[in-house]
């Protein structure tokens, strides 16, 4: 079914299901702390590098605190909308930080609903009108109590990629709050020269207009860069299109500063639109204040159920306590806690690390061949004697990533060992683990392939229960072979590739086999019309084919910033270890992105 008939189904639906709660609220615009005013927008220029353009009017809404001190200033924070949002999506949240004196102001970016201006992907216009909005906040004339030393910028998908580029590059943000977002748009879009389809095509579905909901202006280029990545053409172009829309270009620019931004991310281990993977490299290279923390889930569900209004969740609450911290001064011991956290797949448990690397060791497990199979063993040792060539089709598949549903599943996701098609593709497997195995990090498989352009491989782990025969998912890396990227330069011969999976947190338990599939099929990403109908891997007794895993020896405890605060001041905590507040800031229903769009087109139409 087209993807925009689903988005226009599913806000109707979910618009019938919440008309009463909106009607209830429709006449709420003030509370005891704070004033409530739908009816202003923002002014930015429609071309930002042309002092003379015109001036467009982008639709917002504020929070501001109620005081009787009238010289009183509070900090800022400034939303910025999702793709396909608008700026009613972060209301819940709004209202609680105007509880806690905040000056909250929500747009909704260019392009999107009745915002004007074209769709132009985190161009330099979208971080232009998040810098609009501060100038807005700040000017007198509006007589906003905002405090100019004290500005934050937020935003989920959409709204975290330009709040990081705006705090990147405008010198007035002290503080961010990033949640599902990217900072190198082609690493995310692309990742092993890969483009993944499902997410990309919803993406460039929930853009176009929707009659009688959404007016949205998507710019030619988003069309022109869709055809460049699934067709594989035009290539420096869009990636320097990319390299214009990534927060990692402008690094040097916020390392430069006196006070670099302190930048809090949030991301899902899911995620395959904005996989973590590029954040590390970032944040490693970062020298201002800042904080990673990862949840299970797919693109923007481990964020969402505090759009919903819901009070206690770790996310929510850390970016509450984040900018308590650097935009308030509260000395509530975030900045002291392990700046790392990430749930564990598939023991619902949330663990904390001081460095971003956390392993401790790198295990490598050896690719060793059977003859008559197709596959063979995953030893810790070095023992292939044999020199083969192993070929297997690449028209159907063995495993797949199962598009927005499949990575939605977490490590329920599972593969029955005994239907596997073994000419499909490659199959290894440890022994019976003695101990378990904890993965955190991005395993890698290295091997030697047949080079051909447009060869198409994709490697997947998974835990197998020997008795059963049910396999559990792991993981998976993509790899594209394109000749003007330096791959397959001399066709037909062998050349070794790297397949990166995605950064993930699994314990492999002990009792299970470890299993790795290579394939050259997977429905939810691109192939080529010129992708090669078979793929082949060589093996040799003089030359290893690896499989690396970066593992920790043992689980480690969440250093809890809420939990420590909490305790530190003899408040209470929920029956089970969560953080509870009546001035939380979150959730944790596990949302789809389409969910989300729906429910932003809900708020509108209800005001």
């Amino acid at each position: 079914m087209n993807l925009r008939y689903i988005v226009v189904a599913l806000t109707t639906f979910l618009c019938s299901l919440l008309a009463f709660s909106a009607h209830a609220s429709e006449n709420e615009n003030e509370a005891d702390s704070w004033i409530y005013d739908d009816d202003i927008t923002v002014p930015s220029l429609l071309n930002p590098n042309d002092p003379a353009s015109e001036v467009i009017y982008l639709p917002a809404n504020v929070f501001v605190p109620k005081s009787d001190d009238p010289d009183a200033r509070f900090p800022a924070v400034i939303f910025i909308s999702s793709w396909a949002l608008n700026e009613y999506e972060y209301a819940p949240q709004a209202k609680l930080l105007a509880e806690n004196g905040y000056v909250v102001l929500s747009y909704t970016a260019r392009g999107f609903y009745n915002s004007p201006g074209q769709i132009t992907t985190a161009g330099v216009e979208d971080y232009a009108d998040a810098s609009s909005a501060i100038d807005y906040l700040l000017d007198s004339s509006n007589a906003y109590p905002v405090d100019p030393n004290a500005i934050g910028l937020s935003g989920i998908s959409y709204g975290a990629g330009i709040s990081l580029l705006t705090g990147f590059t405008d010198e007035r943000v002290k503080a961010i709050a990033a949640m599902s977002g990217w900072v190198d748009l082609i690493d995310s879009l692309w990742a092993g020269n890969t483009p993944n389809s499902a997410w990309i095509n919803l993406l460039i579905a929930s853009a176009q207009p929707i009659p009688f909901i959404a007016s949205n202006n998507p710019s030619p280029e988003i069309e022109a860069n869709y055809l460049n990545m699934k067709l594989h053409q035009n290539v420096e172009a869009t990636k320097e299109w990319g390299y214009l829309r990534s927060a990692a270009t402008y690094l040097d620019q916020a390392n430069s500063r006196e006070n670099p931004p302190a930048v809090y991310i949030a991301n899902n281990l899911h995620d395959y639109l904005f996989q973590p993977d590029s954040l590390f490299t970032a944040l490693e290279q970062y020298q201002g204040e800042w904080r990673l923390d990862l949840s299970r889930g797919i693109h923007a569900s481990g964020e969402a159920g505090g759009l919903l209004g819901n009070d206690d969740h770790t996310i929510w609450l850390n970016v509450g306590m984040w900018f308590d911290h650097h935009l308030k001064g509260i000395d509530n011991g975030i900045d002291r806690a392990a700046p790392f956290s990430t749930k564990v797949l598939n023991i619902s448990k949330r663990e904390s690390y001081s460095s971003l690397h956390p392993e401790d060791e790198i295990k490598v497990f050896n690719l060793i061949p059977e003859y008559g199979k197709q596959g063979g063993a995953l030893s810790d040792v070095y023992d292939n004697t044999v020199d083969m060539e192993l070929s297997f089709s690449t028209l159907n598949k063995i495993a797949s990533t199962g598009g927005l549903t499949g990575a939605y599943a977490h490590t329920g996701r599972t593969l029955n060992f005994n239907n596997i098609a073994p000419e499909n593709g490659m199959v290894f497997l440890t022994p019976v683990l003695e101990e378990t195995l904890r993965l955190r990090g991005e395993a890698k498989v290295q091997i030697s392939v047949v080079a051909e352009d447009k060869a198409q491989y994709f490697a997947y782990l998974y835990y197998l229960n020997p008795e059963t025969g049910i396999a559990n998912w792991v993981g998976h890396a993509p790899f594209s072979c394109h000749q003007s990227e330096g791959c397959a330069v001399n066709e037909g011969e062998a050349e070794d590739i790297i397949l990166d999976f995605y950064w993930t947190s699994v314990d492999i338990p002990a009792g299970k086999q470890l299993m790795l599939i290579v394939d050259g099929n997977d429905p939810g990403y691109w192939r080529y019309e010129t992708t090669p109908e078979e793929n082949a891997v060589v093996f040799s007794s003089v030359k290893q084919a690896t499989l690396e895993l970066p593992i920790v020896w043992e689980n480690t405890k969440y250093d809890d910033p809420v939990a420590n605060y909490q305790a530190a001041q003899e408040l209470n905590r929920g029956a089970n270890g969560d953080a509870s507040s009546a001035k939380g800031f979150g959730g944790a229903l596990p949302l789809s992105l389409l969910l989300l769009i729906s429910l932003s087109i809900c708020r509108r139409r209800a005001n």
